[in-house]
């Protein structure tokens, strides 16, 4: 039984770590942030995944950089990104 267990102790240390939403949105807020970007709308699953739309006056550019920098963050199991039709601005 004993070394049964220190098997499943191993696997379960040496398995990474996956957030869950509240960590995900912690990472994908943090990114938006670090790039200044509001002209986006999202929302996070109960499993952490992330449903974003940017706006169309975001650069293909920064759409591909800030897509890949949430697509590999560790905290965030996975996301779900497009483009929108309009944009979305924060209201002062």
């Amino acid at each position: 039984m004993r070394p049964l267990f220190a098997i499943l102790l191993a696997l379960l240390v040496s398995l990474p770590a996956i957030g869950g939403p509240g960590e995900a949105e912690d990472a994908v807020t943090n990114i938006l942030f670090d790039e200044n970007l509001e002209n986006v709308s999202y929302a996070f699953r109960r499993d952490g995944f992330v449903d974003i739309l940017f706006g169309v006056a975001v650069p293909e550019g920064d759409y591909i950089r800030i897509v890949e920098r949430i697509r590999k963050h560790p905290d965030v199991p996975g996301i779900l990104a497009g483009r929108g039709k309009g944009n979305y601005c924060a209201v002062p």
